[in-house]
């Protein structure tokens, strides 16, 4: 029974990222704070609370599947160090290629769960491809659901590149992110310093907290609330950091509906301002090489149908939404490997 609830919560955690954007629409709704005494009462209110007497809502067999707890592919255990010492986790699905996919997992999740999309993208692209747990996920050292500094996940994955190309120096590089790890490659193309990558593959990804893909949904009566937004305390540290104070940006502003034991259950104000652009048009305007967005019609974060004209009108990216698939399905749909095969091709990336 335990099993069966942590895996409800699991693909709940999968989809859940889309609700962080809401601060955006929130925060238009409280009043900015104009000393920094009303700024520290704000972030001081106490942390929300779930109602323990609700359930989250039920999954069917598709969407237990589409979490990836198969371990279809044969891989390979490495690490890689950071600037600062830390270690991240990684797998490696390996083939002898000219191109290696960098693939970066969603919100509370870990290259555990990317399995099979890595798998798959490696039979699709001919490509080398290497799994990572973002620092604090996974088997990565690091506090889970934080960093020590705004851009840090941005950091480390600017180390596992400088490291790949230090094994292999004519090798090409594509970045590939779904979901809060497509955020992340989007803040990983706006760094000013940032070694040029090949290519930009995002599968359903995070585009930013005013992305006009956000959807806004309310959980169905009598159903437990996943996420709650700790908004008062965003709007405090977003104060204190314009004023240029940063000593409590370790503060917890998502809280998740998970059971105690497990240790990711929130994520920081710096780990949130990591994960995604704070304006997505900037973030696709950093991108100057190949990006192909894909998307599933029937996903359940993000609106699919307001992809196309939030790509198309701010990048030379494609954007292709496959017919009857959801925010996880995506990364293991035949239609989606095959536009991934085609984009390679089309683009001279293999």
């Amino acid at each position: 029974m335990k099993l069966n609830i942590n895996i409800k919560t699991s693909i709940l955690a999968l989809t859940a990222i889309v609700l962080v954007s809401i601060i955006g629409v929130a925060q238009d709704q409280l009043s900015i704070p104009e000393t920094k005494e009303e700024a520290l009462l704000l972030i001081n209110i106490p942390n929300p609370e779930f109602n323990p007497n609700l359930n989250p809502a039920p999954m069917d067999a598709k969407a237990i599947a589409d979490l990836g707890f198969e371990q279809q592919y044969e891989n390979s255990n490495r690490k890689f160090a950071m600037r600062d010492g830390k270690e991240l986790f990684a797998f490696t699905y390996a083939r002898e290629s000219n191109t290696t996919v960098i693939l970066l997992h969603g919100v509370l999740s870990g290259a555990y769960m990317m399995n099979k999309t890595a798998g798959l993208i490696r039979e699709a692209t001919n490509s080398e491809v290497i799994a990572i747990d973002l620092r604090g996920h996974g088997q990565s050292e690091g506090t889970p659901g934080d960093v020590d500094y705004i851009d840090q996940y941005a950091d480390d994955l600017s180390d596992v590149i400088s490291a790949v190309r230090k094994e292999k120096p004519n090798q090409r590089i594509i970045l590939a992110g779904h979901s809060m790890g497509g955020g992340i490659v989007l803040r990983y193309a706006m760094k000013k310093d940032a070694s040029t990558v090949d290519g930009y593959l995002l599968l359903a990804p995070h585009l930013g907290k005013n992305a006009p893909t956000i959807r806004e949904e309310e959980p169905a009566e009598g159903e437990a609330e996943f996420l709650k937004i700790h908004i008062e305390r965003i709007i405090g540290l977003e104060m204190l950091n314009t004023n240029g104070e940063t000593d409590y940006n370790h503060l917890p502003v998502l809280f998740f509906n998970l059971p105690a034991e497990i240790p990711l259950r929130n994520y920081s104000y710096r780990a949130n301002e990591s994960i995604s652009p704070e304006d997505y048009k900037k973030g696709l305007n950093a991108i100057h090489k190949p990006l192909l967005v894909v998307v599933g019609s029937l996903d359940e974060a993000f609106d699919a149908g307001k992809f196309k004209a939030a790509i198309i009108e701010n990048s030379t990216g494609e954007v292709y939404v496959i017919e009857n698939e959801t925010h996880n399905g995506i990364r293991h749909s035949s239609e989606t490997m095959n536009v991934i095969a085609n984009w390679i091709e089309a683009h001279k990336l293999q």
